[in-house]
């Protein structure tokens, strides 16, 4: 049985941006009191949570982590094959610089892709009610990506869809990971966690070269669907994750490993 022509096909097809696009012209600025929300109930659980037990929760963290895994992987596999098939066909240049992958399949699944962003801010209830230490990367990582693809959904550029099919494919490795450890049954060694840590810096570090390629075409006036303000709100937020990560893994495994 082909996948590709079973699952969501009539809707994929379908799909027109149109309708997503303008709804999010009408509303994108609501990520940001979505954002400021977040923040609040983040303080206010952690605050909450001082003086009681911690929950486990091990069986809805398994289904949670388990549930974005799938998705990440139905989302890559639409949104990846189409972008490796115009890749073949082609070349880079006009594969990052057409907008087409918009419309259809691929489309549908880019724009759920925004949506599941906000979603994807439940993770931290997971942490605070589990009384796990919560750190600044986690929560400005998943507010900063939230308004910026929201921003770049109605502002689009070519370079939007690489990002899109790197993300989620770190994200299914990263939650299969997160299912496997939540259901405690495995031991899981040190090399995973820092594979996967590995696995985020190199898509941050991926994502600079992308959006100074991008800068580097519009400076020699090389033709290309991406404005300059893309280029540098998406290059500002890369290279703070490069930052932050490679902290992380630095305090996390290297310094730790030296003490």
């Amino acid at each position: 049985m082909d996948f590709s022509q079973t699952i969501f096909f009539d809707v994929e097809q379908r799909f027109s941006k149109y309708n997503t696009q303008k709804w999010m012209n009408m509303w994108w600025t609501f990520c940001f009191y979505i954002s400021a929300v977040y923040v609040v109930i983040v303080h206010w659980g952690q605050n909450l949570m001082t003086n009681r037990k911690k929950f486990y929760l091990r069986r809805p963290l398994f289904l949670w982590n388990l549930t974005l895994a799938c998705f990440s992987a139905i989302g890559f596999y639409r949104v990846g094959g189409k972008f490796l098939d115009d890749l073949e066909r082609y070349g880079w240049h006009q594969t990052i610089c057409s907008l087409e992958w918009l419309e259809g399949q691929s489309g549908l699944w880019c724009a759920l892709f925004g949506y599941s962003k906000v979603l994807e801010l439940l993770d931290t209830s997971f942490i605070i009610l589990r009384k796990q230490k919560l750190i600044f990367l986690h929560w400005y990582h998943h507010i900063t990506v939230l308004c910026f693809c929201w921003y770049a959904y109605i502002y689009p550029h070519g370079q939007g869809r690489v990002f899109i099919v790197m993300n989620y494919f770190v994200h299914t490795i990263m939650y299969a990971y997160y299912a496997i450890r939540a259901q405690g049954l495995v031991r899981i060694p040190l090399a995973a966690n820092i594979a996967i840590t590995c696995l985020q810096l190199s898509q941050m570090v991926f994502g600079v070269a992308t959006f100074v390629d991008a800068f580097l075409m519009l400076q020699t006036g090389v033709a290309c669907n991406v404005e300059y303000m893309n280029i540098l709100i998406g290059l500002g937020m890369y290279v703070s994750y490069a930052i932050l990560f490679s902290r992380f893994f630095y305090l996390t495994y290297v310094k730790r490993e030296k003490k």
